[in-house]
């Protein structure tokens, strides 16, 4: 815990000499792939900050802390990892009763959302639903549940993994390159902090909140 608190207020001092180091450099690492792969294949931890925590990695790729070609490789295999694991609830736990309570906790916009992409656009769906939050958890689970060849799942899966990766970490990169985020640099980088942490507790207390009324109906 001391070493995350380190790495949390190196960052936000903007003291990123103490984060050149490999051993802290493998905790973020570390950090950054469990997360995402969490945020990827198991519903419950859907309100995880994936696309905040890539954007931050892109700010930290602009900075020199992280390398920009290690962090798209370990973060494509952490995201389609992800998938892959949610393909699998799908396919071979869908008559489990883990799965089903999980399933049947979905908000009903964001389940009928899932379905409707993936119904109405195959395959493609995996593509486009990388960047919607929520729908990104369930979908692999859909794909699991329906007659999907698991190669072409795969095929999109990876693919979808890495356009994701690349995207977001592109754009918290670039984003430190304008004139303008620079001059607010500060702000922006205790933003990128900060967010994914509120995300965390408001989808937390999101999750108690659901599972309270859920035994209360019960």
């Amino acid at each position: 815990m001391f070493i995350f608190n380190k790495i949390i207020m190196a960052i936000w001092n903007h003291d990123f000499s103490k984060l050149i180091n490999l051993d802290v450099l493998w905790i973020i690492y570390t950090a950054l792939f469990i997360i995402i792969i969490l945020e990827n294949s198991i519903l419950p931890a859907s309100f995880l900050p994936g696309d905040t925590l890539l954007v931050l990695s892109g700010a930290l790729i602009e900075k020199g802390i992280l390398s920009f070609i290690p962090t798209i490789i370990i973060l494509t295999i952490a995201s389609s990892l992800g998938y892959w694991l949610g393909f699998l609830q799908g396919r071979w736990f869908n008559d489990k009763y883990i799965v089903k309570q999980w399933i049947q906790r979905i908000p009903i916009k964001y389940y009928n959302s899932a379905n409707r992409l993936f119904n109405n656009k195959g395959l493609y769906a995996l593509l486009i639903g990388r960047f919607l939050v929520f729908i990104r958890t369930i979908l692999p689970i859909l794909a699991g549940l329906s007659t999907l060849n698991h190669k072409r799942f795969q095929l999109f899966n990876w693919i979808s993994g890495l356009l994701w990766v690349s995207i977001m970490i592109y754009i918290g990169y670039a984003i430190n390159k304008i004139n303008f985020f620079k001059y607010h640099e500060n702000l922006i980088i205790n933003i990128l902090i900060l967010l994914p942490i509120l995300l965390f507790i408001i989808g937390f207390i999101s999750i108690f909140i659901a599972l309270w009324k859920s035994k209360k109906n019960n």
